[in-house]
């Protein structure tokens, strides 16, 4: 980083579920810091932040932007992030989670030539050979679906379009989720039928995808803490870095909609709906976080119960 102390950040993505939490934590981290967020629109922002409104994928807009402010740190978050949407809208995917990336890449190469950069992928990537054992870095990705394809593609796109000085953090999250989170995602979309059913808004029954899938999860804040935590110790990282963020332990989807449903007053009948089966599903997706360990001194501190607590909390709070 150009300024450790007070530098310029530029991010994409800001408004999104991840992005909002990240947006408070990082103006926390770096309370002297110019921030910029670039969104489609100017609505909501907060923390100190500029909002600069344009497209991510207007390379002469995104060019203009980056020669303006000449960012230190870029963090770009800004993506289809939903796997079934990207099924469903692939062109748009590959537009936005690619072109979008290549527009943001060639920016800051021409412009800000030094600058570290974030770019937040998916432990997606690994797709068919994410095994019942953790996933290390070292394992080849082999994505399966179109949000994955994408994923790995940005990454490929920004490691060959940056240049030599510019540092690269691509950061591999594993399934994250917290109060906020849109509910066409497997536990707010749990906790809203739930309460749901608390609230006699709906039959006392739960539709259901896989519940045999094995998924590891993290609360959003500690995703957003190791991403803050990558930024501190970037200036000692090599030019690029691949991290996972995970827990490294997978659990049943079951285990999450038992324990959730034990917080609750309703008793529910599960309805698996074969809509909300993914085509290309893997058996267990988990992460080995043992270099963003030793890189960080990094650990979760939000259990998987607080977690499942506050999502019922949350939606509670939504109904009134």
């Amino acid at each position: 980083m150009t300024n450790s102390s007070n530098p310029t950040i530029l991010m994409t993505g800001g408004a999104g579920f991840v992005g909002r939490v990240l947006c408070g934590k990082l103006a926390e981290a770096f309370p002297l810091s110019h921030r910029v967020l670039l969104c489609r629109n100017g609505l909501g922002m907060s923390n100190g932040w500029e909002t600069a409104v344009a497209d991510v994928t207007d390379f002469d807009a995104v060019g203009m932007l980056v020669s303006r402010i000449k960012p230190d740190i870029v963090l770009h978050l800004a993506a289809q992030a939903s796997v079934a949407n990207a099924q469903n809208y692939a062109e748009q995917t590959w537009r936005t989670n690619v072109i979008g990336t290549m527009s943001i890449g060639s920016a800051v190469a021409r412009f800000a030539p030094s600058a570290t950069v974030l770019f937040v992928s998916s432990g997606e990537v690994y797709g068919a050979n994410l095994t019942e054992a953790p996933t290390t870095e070292a394992i080849q990705p082999l994505p399966q679906n179109p949000y994955s394809w994408s994923k790995f593609a940005a990454e490929r796109v920004l490691y060959d379009v940056l240049t030599t000085d510019n540092k690269l953090i691509v950061a591999r999250p594993f399934n994250h989720s917290g109060a906020g989170q849109d509910r066409r995602f497997v536990l707010p979309s749990f906790a809203a039928q739930i309460v749901e059913a608390e609230l006699g808004l709906r039959e006392p029954q739960l539709q259901v995808g896989n519940l045999e899938a094995k998924r590891d999860f993290l609360h959003v804040d500690d995703v957003v803490s190791a991403y803050v935590g990558l930024l501190r110790a970037s200036p000692r990282l090599s030019r690029s870095t691949v991290v996972n963020i995970s827990s490294g332990e997978a659990l049943p989807v079951s285990y999450y909609l038992a324990e959730m449903t034990k917080l609750s007053s309703a008793r529910v009948e599960i309805i698996v709906d074969k809509e909300k089966m993914r085509p290309s599903d893997v058996s267990c997706s988990c992460g080995d976080n043992s270099l963003l360990r030793s890189l960080i001194g990094w650990s979760p501190k939000i259990s998987k119960a607080a977690l499942l607590q506050e999502l019922l909390t949350s939606w509670r709070n939504r109904y009134g």
